[in-house]
C-alpha cells in the first residue's frame, strides 16, 4: 500500500452499519443525468476562458516583444489589480459573480436559511440593531427614572489596632522586597527598616 491509499484509508470515516456508503446515493447513469444550467455553464465557461487564454501564438510569437500568454490563476489577477485593496471589494466581487451566500445542501425542513435571516423572528443585521437600540434605551430610562441627586457619605468607624500595626511592620521586616511598601526594594529599605530582629 502506497503513502497516498495508506492516508485515504485513515482519513475514511468508518462505516454506519446498515447503510451501504454512509448513504450517499451513487453517481447516476449517463441516461439518468439531469442536463447541466445552460446560465452556469456559460458563466463556467467564461472564468475557463479567463483562465487558460486560447491565443494561438504565431510564428513572430517566439520573439521576446510578442510572448505567449500563459494560463492565470483568478486570485493571482485579483492579486496584480489595484482595486483589489479595496475594503468593499468583497461585495463587489459577490454582485459580480452573482453568488447566493446564503444557500445550502441542506433541505429546506432541515434548514432554511431564508427563513432564519427574511423570518418573522430573523437575526439580519438591521433587526439585531433595532433590538440593541431599544435595548440600550430602556436601560437608560430605568437608569434615569431611578436617578439620586445626594450622596451621603460617613467616616469611617473602623480604627487600626496594635495588633495589625505590629502585622503590618513584622511583614515589612521580613519581606523586605515586597511590592506595594513606601520604597520597597534593596536600597529604598536601607536605614528604615533593621533586618533581621
Amino acid at each position: 500500500m502506497d503513502e497516498l491509499q495508506h492516508i485515504r484509508t485513515l482519513l475514511r470515516p468508518p462505516p454506519i452499519p446498515g447503510i451501504p456508503d454512509w448513504g450517499v446515493p451513487p453517481e447516476p447513469g449517463p441516461n439518468e443525468q439531469e442536463p447541466c444550467d445552460p446560465a452556469i455553464e456559460a458563466k463556467l465557461l467564461q472564468f475557463y476562458h479567463l483562465k487558460h487564454p486560447t491565443t494561438v501564438p504565431s510564428s513572430s510569437a517566439t520573439s521576446a516583444s510578442d510572448p505567449v500568454p500563459t494560463p492565470r490563476h483568478f486570485n493571482d489577477s485579483l492579486m496584480s489589480n489595484r482595486s483589489f485593496r479595496n475594503p468593499h471589494l468583497y461585495t463587489k466581487l459577490v454582485e459580480f459573480v452573482d453568488v447566493d451566500e446564503r444557500t445550502t445542501n441542506f433541505p429546506k425542513e432541515i434548514w432554511n436559511p431564508y427563513q432564519v435571516v427574511d423570518g418573522p423572528n430573523g437575526w439580519d443585521a438591521e433587526k439585531i440593531a433595532a433590538y440593541q437600540k431599544s435595548r440600550s434605551e430602556q436601560q437608560a430610562q430605568a437608569q434615569s427614572s431611578g436617578k439620586r441627586t445626594h450622596v451621603d457619605f460617613t467616616s469611617s468607624s473602623h480604627h487600626i489596632s496594635a495588633k495589625e500595626k505590629n502585622w503590618e511592620r513584622d511583614k515589612i521586616k521580613y519581606n523586605p522586597y515586597s511590592a506595594g511598601t513606601k520604597g520597597a526594594g534593596y536600597g529604598g529599605l536601607r536605614g528604615r527598616v533593621r533586618l533581621g530582629k
